[in-house]
């Protein structure tokens, strides 16, 4: 039979346990909404910089002014 410290010890090592199950529980839950929310503001810098980044390479690209067409002997 276990004597009354020994259940001491028992009852305290179980509380300890649950203790970090739920402290490990709430850490992943935790890092599953910041890795989301990380995510959602990358994307959305990528975006905007895949925008701005076409928006001057079309200026780069484009002629400053418009003249007429060259055509050599018809």
């Amino acid at each position: 039979m276990i004597t009354t410290p020994m259940k001491i010890f028992i009852k305290i090592g179980v509380g300890i346990s649950l203790g970090i199950n739920l402290f490990m529980f709430a850490a992943l839950l935790y890092n599953i909404k910041m890795y989301d929310k990380r995510v959602d503001e990358n994307r959305k810098w990528l975006k905007e910089t895949i925008i701005e980044e076409v928006y001057k390479q079309i200026k780069f690209v484009m002629p400053k002014e418009s003249g007429g067409v060259y055509v050599p002997n018809k």
